[in-house]
């Protein structure tokens, strides 16, 4: 079989068009998104950011032959062209249609995002400090942590865009192929009311196989995405389910949906232990106990005056040892 390689422009184009839909929709998400008219200006400015980069849909065009200065190192070779920038888009939009009258919702919209406004996280070129590897194949895992970030708003946006470049740099890549990979989505309720995003979560949910991944996601508000339509294809290609503790009037939506026997319903429903819990595989369950190690634990304890003991008390014990 033979696989051509492209650069998949109009799938780019929309991905970023989500993004803006997000933005447009307000810290609230009760905007109704980018209209007709907004959308047909962010594509055409879309369309002449990337004439202007020379992007194509031919790969070679990511990159260009040039000597560029990199963590201090020259590099004399076939090095990635800068990634096109939200002012950029800006510019375009204000310079065709400044005056125009259909633009005003839009152009404020953008305005606080770029690196001057009050959200300046997304313009610009990423940049993680010198001699830091960005690869993701330089590691076998990556943790992407946005719990700092502003709950209501900068936090889906920051999600949307890192979901986006997994998918394409890592799950879809061609380098990584025959590589076994796992995208985890924690607390994934926080960004379930967000369309785009909840869209792009099926995307990766159903199609993730096909590229030899999957998707393991976890939610302490299980019953939310249980009642949310847009959600609905997520769950239906979710084959595998570990049950923590539930919250006792959830019972009967859990009991409708995954016919849980009254044994089993008992144990998540009444105090189950730490990590106790029934881990479901198809219409298959058993009764399981995880007990994570402590070097396990820092990868997963979110509380950091918890992290912060769990390490100190690591530290004693490698000093007794030693």
């Amino acid at each position: 079989m033979k696989y051509v390689r492209f650069v998949p422009i109009l799938e780019k184009i929309n991905e970023i068009l989500g993004f803006f839909d997000i933005i447009i929709r307000g810290q609230d998400f009760d905007q109704p998104g980018l209209n007709v008219f907004q959308r047909t200006m962010l594509e055409d400015a879309i369309r002449e950011v990337f004439d202007k980069h020379g992007i194509t849909s031919h790969p070679s065009s990511l990159y260009m032959d040039e000597v560029k200065k990199v963590d201090g190192q020259l590099i004399q070779s076939q090095v990635r062209k800068p990634e096109p920038e939200l002012k950029e888009i800006y510019d375009v939009i204000v310079e065709h249609h400044g005056d125009d009258v259909k633009a005003e919702e839009l152009i404020a919209a953008i305005r606080p995002f770029l690196r001057d406004g009050s959200k300046p996280l997304f313009d610009g070129q990423s940049h993680f400090g010198r001699g830091v590897e960005t690869q993701l194949n330089e590691s076998r895992v990556v943790n992407f942590n946005i719990s700092h970030l502003e709950e209501g708003f900068l936090k889906p946006i920051a999600f949307h865009v890192i979901l986006n470049y997994i998918w394409e740099h890592w799950i879809k890549s061609p380098e990584h192929a025959i590589k076994r990979k796992v995208l985890y989505v924690d607390e994934m309720w926080q960004f379930i009311d967000y369309e785009q995003t909840v869209n792009f979560l099926e995307k990766v949910a159903r199609r993730s196989r096909k590229r030899n991944a999957g998707m393991c996601w976890a939610s302490q508000d299980f019953v939310r995405i249980l009642e949310n339509v847009k959600a609905r294809g997520i769950l239906q290609s979710t084959f595998s389910y570990f049950f923590l503790e539930q919250n006792k009037i959830d019972k009967k939506k859990i009991q409708e949906n995954f016919n849980l026997t009254a044994g089993e319903l008992d144990i998540i429903l009444n105090n189950p232990g730490k990590g106790e819990g029934i881990f479901r595989v198809g219409d298959s369950s058993v009764w399981i106990q995880t007990d994570p190690s402590d070097k396990e634990m820092m990868f997963i304890e979110s509380n950091e005056a918890v992290l912060q003991e769990l390490l100190n008390n690591m530290k004693k014990v490698q000093g007794y040892a030693g």
